[in-house]
């Protein structure tokens, strides 16, 4: 099965961050245009991994109405438009307002926190470096990340068990 993913600007500047882009390679993950400009704007180059694609007519229309309806920016605008017209199978954000537009749209979100305990769970990262790299995602990325979600995250990765072990 192919792991299709759309992504904002959000989850690859926080895993870059992080150094932590590696994780990606579980997904064949998918860009549009605007995501790519926001990213030269932070000064990260877009790893070959991640493919850029064109929206469509409609899709153009779509990131209309996310900007005017549900207030935002054009980069988490034009994922969800490209989401959408690809059909993708994931959907990544950090952003609480690109999470609910999308919610509209009937897209299941995941965050930077969900990639990581996705490559824990595909055996990309370990036990310890999910541990480090959560820990480094609070304390050294411009993520916001509630201390209680980082507490539970670390529960979760401390009581993960490899299928093997169980």
């Amino acid at each position: 099965m192919v792991n299709r993913a759309v992504s904002d600007t959000g989850p690859i500047l926080h895993l870059n961050e992080i150094n932590l882009l590696k994780i990606f390679d579980i997904f064949d993950i998918l860009v549009p245009e605007q995501v790519v400009d926001e990213l030269i704007k932070n000064k990260i180059i877009l790893p070959k991994k991640i493919k850029v694609e064109k929206l469509k007519a409609e899709g153009k229309d779509t990131i209309k109405v996310l900007t005017n309806d549900y207030n935002l920016d054009i980069g988490e605008a034009a994922a969800i438009a490209l989401f959408l017209q690809k059909k993708a199978n994931y959907f990544f954000t950090d952003d609480l307002d690109a999470r609910q537009a999308a919610k509209q749209f009937n897209i299941k979100v995941h965050g930077t926190i969900g990639i990581i305990l996705r490559a824990l769970r595909e055996k990309i990262i370990d036990k310890e470096i999910a541990h480090k790299k959560v820990v480094e995602l609070y304390s050294n990325s411009s993520m916001f990340i509630s201390k209680d979600l980082v507490y539970e995250t670390l529960k979760a990765i401390k009581e993960f068990k490899n299928k093997e072990n169980s």
